[in-house]
């Protein structure tokens, strides 16, 4: 069985293959953003693309009650629909639900914590309030420190979030980094080597290494890292002897900072990068 988010009814009908009907319905309602059904049909039942593909072709699919005939035919954004998969065999049941989730690319501000509440900072969460994507269930995928600025996901999907920071995925996130000092082609080679630093949380000491470093001048460059320890950056150029002083994530596995978006602002996740995030992390 799969996990019944907030805010997803499954409503009547017999799962797919269950031997109480030759003619099975599973019935969802949801609500769902612009998107493409055939992927709503893949995620919503548990089958790949090719299989949901290949089951509007054979017109087992209704939405709303309507036959849906195109797999490319697109959702209307905030609709109340009802999903049915139709299935004429019998078998094993197989209890299917609806996973519908909200994606938000946010570009944080200096001065703002990665956190649900603070009493001492600004949130996050009250700044993203401040435009109109803000829904209550999404939490931020990772963590940017006070004063980092940059891309910063927001999601409602925990397996999503679980997989994109969990360090067995190596997700490589990307920084500008801008110095303090000169950072020398020895320095470079050190920490693109790995450096030691304390976890925090473990209290044991890991390598840390970038796993590519670009530069641009001789105080700023590109760095990108496929783990993310508590100031990870920071106190990797602070054991070369300088400190950073402006730090940006500028992409994180497949999303990249969009150019039009501004300090502050936020923006959905087209569809085809939702499909490519869950990608890179197998989902």
């Amino acid at each position: 069985r799969h996990e019944v988010p907030l805010g997803v009814q499954c409503v009547t009908g017999t799962a797919e293959g269950d031997a109480a009907g030759q003619n099975g319905m599973l019935c969802i309602v949801s609500s769902m953003e612009n998107t493409v059904i055939c992927f709503q049909v893949s995620h919503a039942f548990g089958i790949t693309r090719s299989v949901a593909r290949e089951k509007i072709l054979r017109g087992l699919v209704r939405l709303d009650g309507k036959r849906v005939d195109k797999p490319s035919s697109q959702v209307d954004a905030g609709i109340q629909n009802k999903l049915e998969l139709i299935n004429h065999n019998t078998g094993n049941r197989d209890t299917t639900t609806w996973k519908t989730h909200d994606h938000v690319l946010f570009y944080k501000p200096r001065g703002c914590i990665t956190a649900q509440w603070s009493n001492k900072h600004k949130t996050v969460i009250e700044v993203l309030q401040q435009t109109p994507y803000f829904k209550p269930r999404l939490r931020p995928v990772g963590r940017l420190d006070l004063d980092t600025t940059g891309l910063l996901l927001f999601t409602t999907d925990g397996e999503l979030l679980h997989r994109l920071t969990h360090p067995d995925w190596h997700v490589p996130k990307r920084y500008d980094v801008e110095t303090m000092h000169p950072v020398t082609e020895p320095m470079i080679a050190r920490l693109r080597q790995g450096v030691e630093l304390k976890d925090p949380r473990t209290g044991k000491f890991r390598l840390a290494a970038a796993s590519d470093l670009k530069p641009i001048s001789d105080t700023r460059m590109e760095m990108t890292i496929g783990q993310g320890m508590y100031r990870q950056i920071r106190r990797m150029f602070a054991s070369q002897g300088t400190e950073v002083v402006e730090l940006k994530r500028i992409s994180m596995g497949p999303l990249e900072l969009p150019d039009e978006l501004r300090i502050g602002e936020a923006m959905p996740l087209s569809e085809d990068l939702v499909q490519t995030t869950y990608a890179c992390v197998s989902l």
